[in-house]
């Protein structure tokens, strides 16, 4: 049965169904996500500072924002997909260059439009006293990466930057499972590491401003029901790609193009929830939010690799219970 996106294609040119797709992508990345996971992170870390420690606050508002993620990576499997768990995994390597390259530049830029040339200044003697605390958060990143690029061998067979050859079939689910011990073994890691960091440096998970945000479990309860209906419409429009642009598309990521558009694609829409929080929390200079902002990269690749471990799990499941898989 057609989707509705394939219909449109259907029914109008090239020229007009590019234009419209790409406005739809626009929208999604720069409005409609972004939005429903503020209103989500904005009432998670409100409830957290009503109900948790102060120094769950940063966790909390990081993984809030990796719920794009497990949302895709779901409604893949429900699809009978396995390539959807390339959207957790994937994200790890997304978050890197946009918290650590991407959000700082949009910072720096937004202030340089408005002239605020001391905030520039302030932004980098920050830099300077916080370089210990930013070479923690990109090693831990960049760990987190490589176990998320190790699951992504076990459950695909293949290199994440490899393509997949023709024919390529879904891993068994030993494999599958394999991969999300994987990934746990990253979250265990992340968490010893994180302890150590909490003790010498407790005012960076302590004192952050809980002013900003509003304790409301309905803003929670609506920006994850917007998450998910986003995440199947973002769905129905990879498949429809898929389908229609398959040669092109097969050249790039080869087989598997739906793991290759969730690993890479997919990946970067939802991990934009996490560039508004760095850059948001950029914007503040103080250290509390400056390790909030680099958290947004290690602690939701982390936040990942635990959506990963789900995922592969449930997925090895339903393949002992004897339900196929495609990539």
């Amino acid at each position: 049965m057609d989707t509705w996106i394939i219909q449109l294609h259907n029914s109008t040119n090239e020229t007009a169904f590019v234009i419209i797709t790409a406005f739809i992508v626009v929208i999604f990345c720069f409005y409609l996500i972004p939005t429903a996971t503020d209103i989500m992170v904005n009432a998670a870390a409100g409830l957290a500072s009503k109900y948790l420690e102060k120094n769950k606050r940063t966790i909390v508002i990081n993984s809030s924002t990796n719920n794009p993620e497990l949302f895709l990576m779901l409604l893949s499997l429900s699809l009978r997909r396995l390539g959807g768990i390339a959207t957790p995994l994937g994200s790890n390597f997304a978050n890197i260059y946009l918290m650590f390259i991407v959000a700082p530049i949009i910072v720096i830029s937004k202030w340089i439009l408005i002239g605020k040339i001391s905030a520039i200044k302030t932004f980098i003697k920050m830099f300077n006293q916080e370089k210990m605390l930013f070479l923690w958060h990109l090693f831990m990143s960049l760990l987190m990466f490589a176990f998320a690029s190790t699951a992504y061998w076990c459950i695909t067979g293949k290199s994440v930057f490899a393509p997949f050859p023709e024919g390529i079939s879904s891993r068994s689910w030993l494999w599958v499972f394999f991969g999300g011990l994987i990934c746990l073994a990253g979250v265990l890691v992340f968490f010893f590491y994180e302890k150590q960091i909490k003790k010498k440096r407790p005012e960076l998970f302590d004192d952050i401003n809980a002013d900003d945000y509003t304790a409301s479990w309905w803003q929670f309860i609506i920006g994850t029901a917007s998450l998910i209906v986003l995440s199947y419409m973002l769905n129905t429009l990879f498949i429809a790609w898929m389908n229609i642009y398959d040669n092109f598309l097969n050249k790039l990521f080869g087989d598997a193009i739906f793991a290759g558009l969730h690993y890479f694609l997919g990946s970067l829409i939802s991990s934009l929830p996490e560039t508004i929080v760095a850059v948001k929390n950029y914007e503040r200079l103080t250290a509390p939010d400056f390790n909030t902002a680099m958290a947004s990269a290690s602690q939701s690749n982390m936040t990942n690799l635990g959506i990963g471990f789900f995922g592969s799990v449930l997925a090895s499941l339903l393949l002992v219970m004897g339900m196929n898989y495609n990539l």
